[in-house]
């Protein structure tokens, strides 16, 4: 078994975060951010940049013009839209490769990830909690801890499935029996060492486990729906894609059904599709 300082040293191992993105938390948090204000921050990052215009004149976008300077992409798409399509770009990058220990193939963390984020969004609107923005960030970066966890959770995976499938544990359950602790702890620390801001911190940390009254955090619970909808959903999970449900205690103080879930769920669902339309990812993956 792998100590929690054995994590701890990996997760200083780990690259940080790109500049851009770390410059582009601020504009985030921030929701009257311009398009001024996210071309000054992307403009200096070729990789993103021609990500961003290559995706823009996709056959997806059909644009009767080519899109050449990123300030033409910005106008394009929206600020909400651009800012959402840039964190994609380095999500991917990010999330993007095979999670072994997870039974995540190449892509599936991202897929999830983005229809986590997507789903944050959808339900903070309807919900009104401000900055649908950053609410895209949190679902997109929740799971991050899993980037650290994947080569431990191999192996003692059949420790943890037997746990998962013979007891009824979740999986994150079944990790802090095998382990000592979960990806939402680890994820934690990788958040607090790439300095993330407290909410995307906060998400990061209970996810799976939203505080209780008098300590509810509007962000954590629409982040922890998000998640649970896209388990039910299917998207991009692995071996610890089980049989999930929402909390019906976390329902009820966001006056939320099951009802409500199927609606969002429709329209996740085509959004993801066309995210990944936008990606190529089934011509990639």
């Amino acid at each position: 078994m792998n100590r929690v300082e054995d994590i701890v040293d990996k997760v200083d191992t780990l690259p940080p975060l790109s500049g851009t993105v770390t410059r582009l938390m601020s504009v985030i948090r921030d929701p009257h951010s311009s398009i001024s204000d996210i071309v000054g921050v992307v403009r200096y990052d070729e990789v993103v940049t021609s990500e961003i215009l290559k995706i823009c004149n996709s056959a997806y976008f059909g644009l009767s013009r080519k899109i050449a300077s990123l300030n033409e992409a910005m106008v394009c798409l929206g600020t909400a839209k651009l800012l959402h399509l840039v964190m994609a770009v380095h999500g991917k990058a990010l999330l993007g490769k095979e999670q072994q220990g997870y039974g995540l193939s190449p892509g599936f963390l991202w897929q999830h990830s983005v229809g986590v984020a997507l789903a944050s969004e959808i339900i903070g609107g309807r919900l009104k909690v401000p900055n649908e923005s950053l609410l895209f960030t949190m679902g997109l970066l929740h799971d991050i801890g899993k980037l650290v966890l994947a080569e431990h959770v191999a192996a003692e995976f059949a420790e943890i499935t037997r746990l998962v499938s013979e007891e009824g544990h979740a999986f994150n359950e079944a990790e802090r029996l095998v382990l000592g602790y979960d990806h939402c702890e680890v994820g934690t620390l990788l958040a607090e060492k790439w300095k993330l801001p407290e909410e995307i911190v906060r998400a990061v940390r209970w996810h799976h486990a939203p505080p209780s009254p008098p300590n509810v955090d509007p962000f954590v619970d629409v982040v922890y729906l998000g998640n649970a909808l896209c388990m039910m959903l299917g998207f991009g999970i692995g071996h610890d894609g089980l049989s999930y449900r929402a909390e019906e205690e976390i329902l009820a103080r966001n006056q939320l059904t099951e009802r409500d879930l199927e609606t969002f769920g429709a329209q996740v669902v085509d959004d993801l599709a066309q995210v990944k339309e936008m990606f190529a990812v089934d011509r990639e993956d």
